[in-house]
């Protein structure tokens, strides 16, 4: 019974580890001054990720620029000046999309800039290493650990995206709600008007003796 559970148990951690949320690694071409790029990131959620900005000609070459990243507020989260990389790693106060903003100090040195940015939420923001050092894991229980913490980021994911349905929902029936009253609105004054204009007609007639 036991050999027959290995298998289905090895079966499920290989179908949990294909739903890690994967880290995001881009490069891009700044182009223009200020360079902008959004992520969409849940409430409570963990976020971490790197940038380095170097020569688009000369790889080797650093570029030093600011880089400013904020909530969907606006507040601030992470902020770094005259530097050509950096980590960032916080817990985000909210939902919706954060955005990380890179400024080059002119024109010219943002035509001839790449970025490189490396971008991860959820269980694989989390640094496991340190976590399987201070816990003494071995690799099995970092494992599990991990599987675990990916179980609750796709039941917050879940429940994140029931919320946005249930939103969803309250608007349709909203508008609908509103189309409805528009609708019966209309009637009344379409009836009101005909009402009018046939009293006025009738009256029109009856002045010059038509009816």
């Amino acid at each position: 019974m036991q050999r027959r559970l290995l298998p289905a148990a090895a079966a499920l951690l290989l179908a949990l580890a294909a739903l890690l949320p994967a880290a995001s690694g881009y490069e891009f071409d700044m182009v223009f001054q200020t360079k902008c790029v959004m992520e969409d990131v849940n409430e409570k959620e963990e976020v971490m990720g790197s940038f380095r900005a170097f020569n688009r000609d000369s790889p080797d070459q650093p570029v030093t620029i600011d880089a400013r990243f904020e909530d969907p507020q606006g507040q601030l989260v992470f902020e770094r000046h005259g530097s050509s990389e950096g980590d960032f790693h916080f817990t985000s106060n909210g939902e919706g999309e954060y955005k990380l903003c890179f400024t080059a100090k002119d024109y010219h040195t943002a035509q001839n800039t790449r970025i490189r940015m490396k971008f991860s939420t959820g269980a694989e923001a989390h640094d496991w290493e340190a976590v399987a050092k201070k816990d003494n894991l071995n690799a099995i229980q970092t494992e599990m650990r991990r599987l675990e913490s990916v179980v609750h980021t796709i039941h917050m994911e879940l429940q994140n995206i029931r919320r946005k349905e249930e939103r969803m929902r309250d608007v349709n029936e909203a508008t609908n709600s509103r189309v409805a009253y528009f609708n019966i609105l209309a009637a009344i004054l379409v009836c009101t008007f005909c009402g009018w204009q046939l009293w006025y007609l009738n009256k029109f007639f009856k002045r010059k003796k038509v009816l």
